[in-house]
């Protein structure tokens, strides 16, 4: 496509927008990317837009286009790209208008290896001796604002996982029991921090090869057998805010508090069931990596000994929550400062959760502004500096909601 062709498409966009600008905005653009594991100037790109979208139009930076929804693309060379994804439809009585643009490395993928011991209380799993157990490892990648499955495996041997080919980056991690495990009743899915909660895991950074990690699995709280039983769905919000049943989707029994009793994972048709429950205070919720869960209280007694066709949903967001887990900064680090072109920011959240970054100069103009996920645990962003002219200016770092905000200073040489 030539530069007159994409000046055209570009004109055409322009006039979109100010028409879905006066209707409203009915879509938000949004993607991922991943470098090719064989071609590394080749970049899969995946759409994760929203909204009643019916166009796309790619422009990769680098006098290239495309129209499909989800492409792949070789660079000319190694550099850096700013790659813009537009999306429209062509309601007319609704239109839907918008632009979403990455800056994306393409160079040579520098590739480690991330292995480590599962362990079921003092010991790993099968280690020193077979304990009848097989277990999932599940490894996540953040891209921009999303948290990305980037690969899986399952073990036994000695306890040990081992992911190779991994790219450098910031990911989680999460390890537990097949249900067809001797154990699978005695311990719950951990992330790498020891945690039930994906919003409670330790960011894991890759740079270098890791053989070391450990990750503690969550003991079962013991429960004696009883006459009860909990039946119910859970179910999944989609792009378009419709949910629908999930599979194998992870279930949890808790006591009132919270402490886990036992999980479980839902059928093809999203059922949970869980039987022999003696009378008592409980909650359910889910736990899938980037989901958040409804809690459901629930009392048995002799009135209500069984708690049937329950409906457990989860949501893309926290705002879907109606009560959410209790979002907590403790503390908020900016170096170095004075900076020169790279600042730092070093965060430890209790709670993930997507976080936005304001800086202002001295006359209260705003000169940039990012949006982040901030997963729990230490995290640390990387902002480039080098363009702002020397002065003092003021970052403000602040979840989404409001609830939280922190201003800091900082001077630009």
């Amino acid at each position: 496509m030539n530069r007159q062709t994409i000046l055209i498409f570009s004109l055409c966009f322009c006039a979109l927008w100010t028409f879905a600008q006066l209707a409203g905005k009915n879509c938000e653009a949004s993607f991922t990317y991943m470098q090719d594991q064989v071609n590394h100037l080749i970049v899969n790109f995946t759409n994760t837009s929203t909204g009643d979208i019916t166009n796309f139009y790619w422009d990769f930076g680098d006098g290239s286009a495309s129209h499909v929804e989800n492409p792949s693309h070789a660079f000319p060379s190694e550099g850096q790209f700013t790659v813009c994804l537009t999306v429209s439809n062509t309601d007319t009585l609704n239109p839907c208008f918008d632009n979403y643009c990455v800056k994306v490395k393409v160079d040579l993928l520098q590739l480690y290896n991330v292995g480590g011991l599962l362990f079921a209380g003092n010991y790993p799993i099968n280690n020193p001796a077979p304990t009848g157990d097989t277990a999932f490892a599940y490894l996540y990648k953040f891209e921009s604002t999303h948290l990305v499955p980037v690969d899986s495996l399952f073990f036994t041997n000695l306890g040990y996982f081992w992911f190779t080919g991994v790219k450098e980056g910031k990911y989680f991690l999460k390890t537990g029991l097949v249900e067809s495990s001797v154990r699978f009743a005695n311990y719950l899915p951990a992330y790498h921090g020891d945690c039930l909660h994906w919003t409670d895991a330790d960011t894991l950074f890759v740079d270098q090869d890791i053989f070391n990690l450990t990750i503690q699995m969550v003991q079962a709280k013991p429960m004696t057998l009883g006459n009860g039983f909990i039946h119910g769905n859970i179910l999944i919000e989609q792009n378009n805010g419709v949910t629908i049943p999930m599979e194998k989707g992870q279930v949890v029994l808790a006591d009132a508090s919270g402490v886990p009793y036992s999980c479980t994972y839902s059928s093809p048709s999203g059922e949970f069931f869980f039987e022999y429950i003696p009378q008592g205070e409980y909650q359910i919720f889910g736990e899938y990596t980037s989901r958040f869960s409804q809690k459901i209280d629930l009392l048995l007694d002799e009135n209500s000994p069984n708690a049937d066709s329950l409906e457990l949903k989860l949501f893309a967001s926290i705002s879907g929550i109606d009560n959410p887990y209790p979002i907590q900064t403790d503390i908020v680090t900016v170096y170095p400062n004075p900076v020169n072109m790279i600042l730092n920011v070093r965060i430890t959240e209790k709670q993930t959760e997507a976080v936005k970054m304001h800086i202002y100069n001295h006359m209260g103009q705003c000169m940039m502004t990012e949006e982040w996920i901030f997963p729990s645990g230490k995290f640390q962003h990387e902002i480039n500096v080098s363009e702002l002219p020397g002065a003092i200016y003021l970052i403000t770092i602040g979840d989404s909601h409001s609830h939280w905000q922190v201003t800091k200073k900082f001077v630009k040489n």
